[in-house]
């Protein structure tokens, strides 16, 4: 039973080589018996096979025309975009909108405010014309030499770099200055006529500031 199943397995396919070779080997073949399409002789209405030379060429079937004045070129216009290689500041920010205008209260605030500040400023100016033209003390120019004497009865010594003067705790000296305070490292000078204006103190070996 096998051997026969083997045979005609044999068979079919020894017929199948058989077919598969005169397919593709058959037509190419020049055996005399066929004719000029691969057909025998004689057979009438026979269709004429394709070739199968995969190289072979296919017959033109339409012929574009030359148009020669395409040939020269045609002028085009070309605008450059961006340049990738470079960065581009951003535009600014739009803008910010205009504050609104003020309200009446508002206004009537910055009036007062303005009237004010000019009240001031006029009332400082007057006090200082006023100041200014008020009378001054001379200015007391002398060095203090430093002193001598008992605690009870001591001398200031001053210059005014030509003359000497020694004065006692509470005379006057030139008519204009009162050696008001002798102390031990300095002294106290007030004004003839300006019993409110503030004393000045002098250091030992310093000239009057």
């Amino acid at each position: 039973m096998t051997q026969s199943r083997t045979r005609l397995l044999g068979g079919i396919l020894g017929a199948l080589l058989l077919w598969t070779a005169w397919h593709y080997l058959g037509p190419e073949s020049s055996d005399p018996i066929t004719g000029a399409h691969g057909l025998p002789p004689g057979v009438a209405g026979a269709i004429p096979r394709a070739s199968t030379d995969p190289n072979a060429k296919k017959p033109v079937e339409f012929v574009e025309a030359l148009r020669v004045a395409d040939l020269g070129g045609q002028s085009r216009s070309y605008t450059p975009g961006r340049d990738p290689w470079h960065f581009v500041d951003p535009p600014p920010p739009p803008p910010p909108p205009p504050p609104p205008p003020p309200s009446q209260a508002e206004l009537d605030r910055m009036r007062e405010a303005q009237e004010r500040l000019a009240a001031e400023r006029a009332a400082e100016l007057a006090r200082q014309q006023a100041e200014a033209a008020k009378p001054k003390p001379a200015q007391f120019t002398m060095s203090y030499l430093g002193s001598f004497g008992t605690p009870q009865k001591r001398l200031a010594v001053f210059t005014d770099g030509k003359t000497i003067y020694n004065a006692l705790e509470g005379e006057v000296i030139e008519g204009k200055f009162i050696v008001a305070h002798i102390g031990y490292e300095s002294v106290d000078i007030q004004f003839v006529g300006f019993p409110d204006w503030p004393a000045q103190r002098l250091a030992v070996g310093h000239p009057s500031l």
